[in-house]
């Protein structure tokens, strides 16, 4: 069976230090490998992830993953390394090119992601930092859903991570990369067995990724149709980016995963925020830290 992390979803932004704290130890507690932090205009994600592993004692901290325009390739460096040496075998460094909407948002110039990446891997292999490097070097993983990306992470990276990809995509990509890379998926998970309800959850959160051409691009080379990802997805592409049900069903979907070739699967665990239906706002979707505890008790069995 792959290992099993967890997503820290946006909403864990706007958490205290003392609650984020208290939030990693408990996903350290129940078992998990990893937690995997997002880059998304919240926290600088290198130094949360220094606190993280400050907070913590075997859990491994990824970023999951940190946008290549948010610092230059010296920069990521320095990150890998500092990290690696201060909390050896336990940093993931997972970097990608985004998309053009965040990229806009921040300021920036989009390249396309194949000669963005390459471009600033290259450069990263180029940097010489004053400071010893570290004896166990922190992985570096891309993220990669196209062929050329996932090319580009054999030749400079460890890994590469997908964001809500079916297994069609993974079985591809294990062929293309051969059994030297890791492989890691996020996928979406909630914890009910009501299917409209956890359907709905999912509609919610993946609006936006449904939108995006490369996403469509991706869905399509998979088996999908236009009609699959409009008008909110359809169930077969919804259930085909979510795990939901119970815990038993969450792991017969990981153990899915893991048949089409993941190493690695991390669970982005979310429900509704309950709050805001009361006040007749419009759903949103937040981290469901209360249904990991369930689903941390069968995976203990395995």
């Amino acid at each position: 069976m792959p290992l099993i992390g967890l997503t820290l979803d946006r909403t864990t932004h706007q958490l205290p230090a003392e609650k984020l704290s208290d939030l990693v130890k408990k996903i350290e507690r129940l078992g998990f490998e990893s937690v995997w932090l997002l880059d998304s205009f919240g926290r600088e994600p290198f130094l949360a992830c220094g606190f993280m592993l400050s907070q913590t004692h075997t859990l491994k901290v990824a970023t999951g993953v940190a946008t290549v325009y948010g610092r230059d390739p010296t920069g990521a460096v320095q990150a890998l390394q500092t990290l690696s040496q201060f909390y050896p075998g336990r940093f993931i460094m997972g970097l990608g090119a985004s998309n053009p909407i965040v990229i806009a948002k921040r300021k920036g110039e989009w390249v396309a992601p194949l000669p963005k990446m390459t471009a600033y891997l290259e450069e990263m292999a180029e940097v010489k930092l004053i400071s010893a490097k570290p004896e166990l070097m922190a992985p570096l993983y891309i993220a990669a859903h196209a062929p050329g990306l996932q090319k580009l992470a054999t030749k400079h990276a460890q890994g590469m991570v997908t964001w809500m990809m079916p297994t069609a995509v993974i079985k591809e990509a294990r062929e293309r990369v051969g059994s030297g890379l890791n492989i890691t998926s996020q996928i979406m998970c909630v914890m009910s067995s009501d299917a409209n309800e956890a359907r709905t959850i999912a509609r919610t959160y993946l609006s936006m990724y449904l939108a995006l051409p490369y996403y469509q691009a991706a869905f399509e080379k998979a088996g999908f149709e236009a009609s699959d990802w409009s008008e909110g997805g359809s169930d077969r592409l919804i259930d085909s980016l979510t795990a939901w049900g119970s815990p038993s069903d969450i792991l017969a979907r990981v153990e899915e995963f893991g048949t089409a070739g993941v190493d690695r699967v991390v669970l982005n665990v979310v429900r509704e925020d309950e709050t805001q239906r009361i006040t007749g706002k419009p759903p949103v979707i937040i981290g469901d830290w209360e249904g990991i505890d369930a689903l941390s008790a069968i995976l203990r069995k395995q």
